[in-house]
């Protein structure tokens, strides 16, 4: 398990500057936000990196930890809509190759992959299909063997189901006249916000106000709402063994979505992946400790670039 307070603060921005070094622009094929860093690493590999993130976010998620993963190459962070991997029935190939084909357009591969929650779904579809487009991937309180199980039986859909759709209120209030970016709650919005996110993360009281923010400001509950459907009809591939390329897994020990129940069948999906589990983490582990991610990305690309 990861001694946290060996690592920066909990709820920490590692680099004060990062919202004026992200940049948005709209997908060629659909218009949709893609999150950008003008941050430029000391001179590391030509790859790139490719941010997931999960339901309800958008790109911008990653924006706090976007400029340190700059050394690895450009980092892009799209956002997702579930029509991506819709329409296309139990075909794992059909879904990634319509995945892969969207992601191409603002991100060319080889790709180091990281995906948050749901996007660490859609990362494990693209390596299972097409491993030699991925370099390595870092997979973030993702929901893995045994998540789907329980959004099937709605173990999992009426709790987020009911945050997503009280933070998504809250965004709409809050997002009202503001400048795209950088966007900083006040007052009693940031209260608000604060204890919208107990059911989510750790301990929302100590984390940084920029932190707060990106978290809500960046929520996209319709879709969210969509994604959870989507995962109950997805084809349960993550029981397939998978080691082709370095894998790295991070889950927060008090993650209500992602429970620690799930380890022994995490490490029987991926038998050669690192596991590291973050003591006093909900499901945000990137905002609540994004020292221990950013150090568990770093480890992992490190080794994939050696191979």
């Amino acid at each position: 398990m990861a001694q946290a307070d060996q690592h920066t603060g909990y709820g920490a921005v590692l680099d004060p500057t990062w919202s004026q070094t992200l940049t948005r622009s709209a997908h060629p094929v659909d218009g949709s936000p893609v999150f950008s860093t003008t941050a430029v690493g000391p001179g590391g590999p030509s790859r790139s990196v490719l941010l997931l993130h999960g339901v309800g976010n958008d790109g911008s998620i990653f924006g706090p930890i976007m400029p340190s993963l700059a050394e690895f190459g450009a980092v892009t962070a799209p956002t997702l809509a579930p029509e991506l991997l819709t329409d296309v029935g139990d075909d794992r190939a059909h879904m990634s190759e319509k995945l892969v084909d969207w992601l191409i357009e603002v991100c060319p591969p080889p790709w180091h992959l990281v995906g948050h929650s749901m996007g660490g779904v859609m990362a494990g579809l693209i390596m299972r299909t097409r491993p030699d487009l991925v370099a390595g991937a870092v997979l973030i309180n993702s929901p893995l063997p045994g998540v789907v199980d329980r959004i099937r039986t709605h173990d999992t859909v009426d709790r987020a189901g009911r945050a997503l759709l009280f933070m998504k209120a809250l965004a709409t209030v809050t997002q009202f006249g503001r400048p795209r970016l950088p966007r900083v709650l006040r007052g009693t919005e940031r209260a608000a916000v604060r204890l919208a996110l107990r059911g989510f993360v750790h301990d929302p009281r100590r984390l940084d106000d920029q932190v707060v923010s990106r978290a809500i400001l960046g929520s996209r509950t319709a879709d969210g709402n969509k994604f959870i459907r989507l995962a109950a009809q997805l084809p349960s591939w993550e029981s397939d063994p998978f080691d082709a390329v370095p894998v790295t897994i991070v889950l927060g020990d008090a993650d209500p979505l992602i429970p620690l129940a799930d380890v022994d069948r995490i490490v029987a999906s991926y038998p050669a992946a690192t596991v590291e589990v973050v003591a006093q983490s909900g499901h945000f582990t990137l905002l609540e400790w994004p020292a221990v991610v950013v150090d568990a990305i770093s480890a992992c690309f490190t080794a994939s670039d050696a191979r």
